[in-house]
């Protein structure tokens, strides 16, 4: 298709290269990792990478310094620290024990149960950037057993307490993503987005 009006043919293309990589993330043919890495390295292969004036500006040197640029930026390399983090929680089971202990110690009653799944995923936020990962993959597996014992299932009185115990911890997952830079991946957008713009950005303390 040409170029629509006032978009130059190689924004066009560039254009067209990260909608084919939106869509090969949705759909995952490949890892994730691999979809990004090969949008990168087709996109200086093709030279539309870097915005210079002309493209007669772009050289070699300029399009691979392009391509490696994002491997400096320290905000991606503390999200990759974060994930670092969360895989070691994953794979010793400190982060389900934190919950088991908190549960153990909180769990007598409805709402100190409510409690204890707030505070696990407050706990856990910090290290480990992905809600989905934190809340559904730690949290949830443990507190999903605990609605049966009160005879409360989604095929029967799931609002005796099975509904109660969803909600809050859908609820906190939203709050705890929100508090912290790490605790959520989309979190580094934002923040990428002021920094292109030109305005003030938080430090992890300050967000």
């Amino acid at each position: 298709l040409p170029a629509p009006e006032g978009l130059t043919k190689e924004g066009w293309i560039f254009f067209s290269l990260f909608v084919c990589v939106f869509i090969g993330l949705i759909i995952e043919p490949l890892p994730s990792a691999y979809i990004a890495l090969l949008g990168v390295v087709i996109a200086c292969i093709l030279k539309i990478g870097p915005s210079l004036d002309s493209a007669a500006d772009v050289t070699s040197s300029k399009v691979i310094a392009w391509g490696l640029s994002g491997f400096s930026n320290t905000t991606v390399w503390l999200i990759t620290i974060a994930f670092n983090f969360a895989l070691g929680y994953e794979k010793t089971g400190l982060g389900k024990r934190i919950s088991l202990a908190l549960v153990n110690k909180m769990g007598k009653s409805t709402l100190g149960l409510g409690y204890a799944i707030t505070f696990s995923d407050l706990l856990l936020a910090p290290f480990i950037p992905s809600n989905t990962a934190r809340s559904g993959g730690t949290i949830f597996p443990i507190v999903k057993n605990i609605p049966i014992l009160y005879g409360s299932s989604p095929e029967k009185e799931p609002r005796k307490i099975g509904s109660y115990i969803s909600w809050v911890a859908f609820a906190s997952t939203c709050v705890t993503s929100s508090m912290f830079y790490t605790a959520l991946a989309t979190n580094v957008l934002a923040k990428s987005l002021l920094e292109d713009a030109g305005i003030w950005v938080p430090s992890w303390t300050e967000w």
